[in-house]
């Protein structure tokens, strides 16, 4: 139980009690890539891992991918490059297999979820078909910042479309974000001096739906959040 004048822990379940989008931001990197794997697994025991890197085995992080703990049928691997909109490959699909009577909101949806990168439109179409919303982490999207829209009006739509999708979307970066992270349901802020250092780092709620224990504004330590601290304390290559 947190101390007199110490805040009320978030509860990370509360990510998934709706059809919402989270983005987790904030520095180093291995902090944020652990927090949002954290987030990941309290709403999904087995999340699906969309890994944005040059190539797979390179990296000098120690983040979920390098301990091990994100299971090979869950795990996917796109470079900056193919990570970029595909617009043109959606104009072409649009024409081929939308009916001229669909609704301007489905065939939006649809062109939108077409202009995922190919391995992400794979990896969603593998698990969208879930009985409960199965979560879908894309980590590591400042490497491809630079190909996106930076406002609400031009992420929303991404979001969307893979909520649309049937799956529960959380994006990470490294800081600074743009101002299109305010498109997500919830934007966080994941913060420590050092990932040795991470019982001094912090989470804070930048927005998030009304009646949640996420309140903007709110800074919680992330030694205070259930299902957090196991992942910053092992060493170990096996998933916890």
């Amino acid at each position: 139980m947190p101390g007199a004048g110490r805040p009320r822990p978030f509860d990370l379940r509360d990510l998934g009690r709706g059809a919402w989008g989270t983005f987790v931001h904030g520095t180093p990197r291995a902090i944020v890539l652990r927090t949002a794997f954290a987030l990941a697994k309290a709403n999904d025991p087995r999340p699906t891992w969309v890994d944005i890197r040059e190539r797979e085995g390179e990296s000098d992080v120690t983040g979920p991918t390098e301990m091990g703990w994100i299971p090979e049928d869950r795990l996917f691997f796109v470079s900056p490059a193919d990570a970029r909109p595909q617009d043109a490959v959606a104009n072409m699909a649009l024409w081929s297999v939308v009916r001229s009577d669909e609704p301007t909101a489905v065939i939006a949806t649809f062109t939108d979820f077409l202009r995922l990168p190919p391995t992400v439109q794979d990896a969603v179409s593998r698990v969208g078909a879930a009985p409960s919303r199965p979560v879908f982490v894309v980590a590591n999207t400042d490497r491809v910042r630079a190909h996106y829209p930076k406002d609400v009006v031009g992420v929303r739509p991404i979001v969307e479309a893979m909520l649309h999708a049937g799956v529960l979307p959380i994006f990470s970066a490294l800081g600074p974000p743009t101002p299109g992270r305010l498109a997500f349901d919830f934007v966080l802020e994941a913060r420590a001096p050092s990932l040795a250092r991470w019982g001094a780092g912090e989470l804070t709620c930048e927005k998030a739906p009304p009646g949640t224990s996420f309140v903007p504004g709110a800074t919680v330590p992330l030694a205070d959040l259930a299902g957090v601290a196991e992942y910053f304390e092992t060493s170990e290559t096996a998933a916890p």
